[in-house]
């Protein structure tokens, strides 16, 4: 039989991982050299004036529409030229329509005392225009005039009276008058 090394012993370091290793050290040492003999110990990026970015002439794709048109249109109605049914010891009281448009408040209120909502309310209950007022909600975007119907001390007594003769109101909306301004 012949006799044959089954393991053969290895070299520790052979040539090319010498040369690598030896490389890879003067680097690094160079390297370190530079930054410790470096004169500046940061950089500067100069200002740029010129515009990010161009808006071209022609965009394409589609053309949008109506660009013209403000998407809030203020109302300048002053509220000096319209008769407002105001109270000023009206506390606590049921909102039966809002809109930003005097005349349709005025026509539902109309509407509200002409029709009596088909006897829908008790012959003791009926609709009486002294019991409505119409407020005026100043916000930031416009006005809002409101129809109420009612003064009540509390919020509770108010809720009570909306909830048990009201019936043709889905919600009862309690508005506190004193807190509109």
């Amino acid at each position: 039989m012949i006799k044959r090394k089954l393991f053969n012993k290895r070299k520790k370091l052979s040539k090319k991982y010498f040369f690598l290793i030896f490389f890879i050290l003067i680097l690094l040492v160079i390297s370190i050299l530079f930054s410790f003999n470096s004169e500046h110990k940061y950089f500067e990026v100069p200002k740029f004036n010129d515009s990010f970015y161009e808006i071209p002439e022609d965009r394409g794709g589609k053309k949008v529409l109506n660009l013209d048109i403000k998407s809030l249109h203020l109302n300048d109605e002053s509220t000096d030229k319209i008769k407002i049914i105001n109270d000023p010891i009206l506390e606590y009281s049921i909102q039966i329509f809002s809109s930003d448009n005097y005349n349709l408040v005025n026509k539902k209120l109309d509407f509200m005392i002409k029709n009596n909502y088909n006897n829908q309310i008790s012959q003791e209950n009926l609709l009486n225009k002294k019991d409505f007022f119409i407020v005026v909600f100043n916000h930031e975007i416009n006005n809002e005039y409101l129809l109420l119907y009612k003064n009540f001390r509390s919020r509770d007594s108010a809720f009570e009276y909306c909830s048990k003769y009201l019936n043709f109101l889905r919600k009862c909306l309690i508005v506190n008058a004193q807190k509109l301004n």
